[in-house]
């Protein structure tokens, strides 16, 4: 989602805030991989909103299969343009559980990523369309009774837009046992996305 003007602060600022003042006692509970949330998004004046989620398909705290998905739509002015994106992501992944609450990620998924700038005062629509495979590795852990830590990287066959490197860095705060806050940074060879939601585990 390409923008000029960043502001990463304001919607990363409140998780990392409350990470700091989180337990730091070990978890009572593996790695959940079973949760929905649903976030804002934005890239300067470029903002929207979206749903994420994951569903386990093995025992909690054991190496094994889950789904995954996620879409997001947003839109907003650019660069005297008027801009909109989205986004489809959804497949499977493998995790290698390291002990309870560290774990090793791969993810397969289909991709699909649609972009649309139109131009204030003159007519015509480019159109930067991009659909085909992900393949990523990362990992994910807990540092805390309350804190997550999740970082992924991976290619994008995007099409006529070629082979793209994406990726997420992010991190999860619980507020209760079941609800927690989650921010993060999306990246891709358009641009960067930041992502807050709020997360609830089942």
């Amino acid at each position: 989602m390409p923008s000029t003007n960043r502001r990463p602060s304001a919607l990363a600022a409140g998780p990392l805030a409350l990470a700091l003042v989180a337990p730091v006692a070990a978890l009572a509970e593996p790695l959940p991989y079973d949760f929905v949330e649903g976030f804002v998004a934005g890239d300067g004046d470029v903002l929207g909103g979206g749903l994420r989620g994951s569903l386990d398909l093995a025992e909690a705290g054991a190496s094994g299969l889950y789904l995954h998905g996620s879409v997001i739509d947003a839109s907003g002015e650019d660069g005297g343009s008027d801009v909109s994106r989205r986004g489809f992501d959804a497949g499977a992944g493998y995790r290698h559980a390291i002990g309870d609450f560290w774990a090793v990620e791969g993810e397969f998924a289909f991709r699909s990523d649609d972009v649309r700038r139109r131009g204030i005062g003159r007519s015509g629509v480019f159109e930067d369309d991009a659909s085909g495979a992900r393949l990523s590795v990362g990992f994910r852990g807990s540092v805390g009774e309350r804190f997550e830590v999740r970082a992924l990287a991976g290619a994008f066959e995007a099409g006529d837009r070629g082979r793209e490197l994406v990726g997420e860095v992010g991190a999860h705060v619980l507020v209760t046992k079941r609800i927690g806050i989650t921010t993060d940074v999306l990246f891709d060879d358009v641009g960067e996305v930041f992502r807050i939601g709020v997360r609830v585990r089942f």
